[in-house]
């Protein structure tokens, strides 16, 4: 089985050639690697690599099949890239579909910093807003240069899970 993903921006190639019980056998980008894994609670799984020993934590993003990885202060988003997916955007391409400009939280928690205003200009990469959400913080960062249009929320407010909090105008 083949999937492909797209964490921050890079592309993997992952192909699952063995499983037994909780122990993988994979290749990413054409590297064989094993790992233990094992689901320890709904969204937090452990995993065991060249015997080192990783917790991560998984959450759903703002849509579909998109994904916040979180590992001690990384945060890491990722994008299961199937054939449905990959057919979607090649046809909102084509059809000159919507730029997502919203961002939003993937779950609840609370605004800690915004560090940008409405009718600021921010770069690929720029930090948008901190939210703190099960005692972690995660930066959310602009994914194209765009102007920030509108800020639905304050530092403070506590938010609820895909809640709106910044539009962006391309």
């Amino acid at each position: 089985m083949n999937i492909d993903l797209k964490m921050d921006g890079r592309d993997f190639r992952v192909e699952i050639l063995k499983k037994n019980g909780n122990l993988l056998s994979l290749l990413i980008n054409d590297r064989p690697v094993e790992v233990d894994v094992v689901q320890v609670e709904r969204g937090i799984y452990s995993f065991l690599y060249q015997g080192k020993s990783y917790i991560m934590e998984v959450a759903s993003g703002p849509r579909r099949k998109h994904y916040t990885v979180s590992h001690r202060c990384l945060n890491m988003e990722l994008e299961i890239r199937d054939a449905e997916t990959k057919y979607l955007e090649s046809r909102l391409k084509k059809c000159g579909g919507p730029a997502d400009n919203i961002i939003s939280s993937p779950m609840p928690g609370k605004v800690v910093h915004i560090p940008v205003k409405p009718g600021d200009e921010v770069n690929e990469g720029d930090t948008l807003i901190v939210i703190s959400a099960m005692k972690m913080e995660s930066e959310y960062k602009a994914g194209k240069d765009a102007v920030i249009r509108k800020i639905f929320v304050k530092e403070g407010d506590t938010i609820e899970g895909r809640q709106k909090l910044i539009e962006l105008e391309s």
